[in-house]
């Protein structure tokens, strides 16, 4: 949005960032292994395609340079007032105004403009269970996946990782080769699981790229496309969501013998009713030696354990909550025209 409006000369904008660097997700994730599920040449602005991606799927610190990459060249930064964090916005009706109250430096600071653009986005909260008694007892390493701590040490250590979602068949397969002694898996529900194509981009495909940037966008019109159709095919009902739902249980099979534990990884709902995940060492790493997959709900967190609601105690020395983000939850006060709140105005849904 900066840099349309920088081509339209509107340049009478600022943008307010929490954090000290840009990078919004990107810079907020950094676990083992955090990288994109999309293709590196459609995870990219359409306008500053990048030649140069290491793999076919880009991995969290590529994707953060190019952010700050992008904001260099096209003059972004001068905008941005870093370590500037929002804590309410509301409509002036006298004054026709926004007006947005942030904290910066220990100091409260007052914009105003005739146009907000919410950008928080919906990865940008770390959703901690924080219902689950017990929690605040534990006397041994936590942290969520969106805060990692990288002063874990994971070596001959029993850990804990609570979540099975994008996150999580991210970081259970790193986990497990920093010479754990124990790995468990807490599982709510168990997500369908497509294989990652991925591969390193070559230099002759690098040159390429960039001598000719219509061939880059060619192969990014067609990830696009294909994408789409597959999409299309889950909310109008094709047919053909039948063989996508066929291959993902092929997938599950030929890599789970075991039929006990693979009803275990098997999801209830219908493809495409949730976001669906790609991995190559997800079910590889579930099925060792010293990894355990509990499905059975966490009744409490004690203060080297945790505890589920059949009355097994797992001892643990690390806490992992790779339990997402508060995606429904408004991230901050914003009161419209007659103090009309937005959360309250989308508390049931955002849609």
């Amino acid at each position: 949005m900066a840099v349309k409006l920088n081509e339209l000369d509107q340049d009478n904008y600022i943008l307010l960032e929490r954090r000290s660097h840009l990078g919004g997700t990107w810079y907020d994730n950094q676990y083992p292994g955090c990288s994109c599920d999309i293709p590196s040449t459609l995870y990219s602005f359409s306008f500053e395609p990048n030649p140069n991606w290491s793999h076919f799927f880009a991995r969290q610190a590529e994707i953060e340079a190019y952010l700050e990459y992008c904001a260099d060249k096209y003059h972004i930064r001068q905008h941005i007032q870093f370590e500037t964090t929002v804590i309410d916005c509301k409509w002036l009706d006298d004054r026709q105004l926004w007006q947005v109250t942030a904290q910066s430096n220990g100091q409260e600071k007052y914009f105003f403009s005739r146009t907000l653009v919410s950008g928080c986005g919906g990865l940008s909260n770390a959703s901690f269970p924080t219902t689950i008694p017990g929690i605040d007892s534990f006397e041994g390493e936590m942290c969520h996946s969106a805060q990692w701590n990288a002063k874990i040490d994971f070596n001959k250590k029993r850990v804990a990782v609570v979540g099975t979602g994008a996150s999580a068949i991210q970081i259970v397969p790193e986990i497990y080769k920093m010479n754990t002694s124990q790995l468990i898996v807490f599982q709510r529900t168990p997500p369908w699981i497509i294989p990652r194509i991925d591969r390193q981009t070559t230099q002759w495909e690098k040159r390429l790229f960039a001598r000719f940037p219509s061939v880059q966008k060619l192969i990014r019109g067609v990830i696009y496309w294909a994408a789409e159709t597959a999409v299309l095919s889950f909310v109008y009902r094709w047919p053909i969501r039948y063989i996508f739902q066929e291959l993902v249980k092929f997938n599950l099979e030929r890599q789970v013998k075991d039929e006990a534990f693979r009803k275990k990884l098997t999801p209830t709902w219908e493809l495409g009713c949730k976001r669906v995940l790609i991995s190559n060492d997800w079910y590889s790493t579930l099925q060792k030696q010293n990894v355990t997959v509990v499905i059975d709900q966490i009744r409490e967190v004690k203060q080297h354990s945790i505890v589920t609601s059949d009355n097994v105690e797992y001892s643990v020395d690390i806490i992992i909550w790779a339990t997402g983000f508060q995606v429904q939850k408004i991230p901050l006060p914003m009161m419209g025209i007659n103090g009309c709140s937005l959360h309250e105005q989308w508390r049931e849904s955002i849609q």
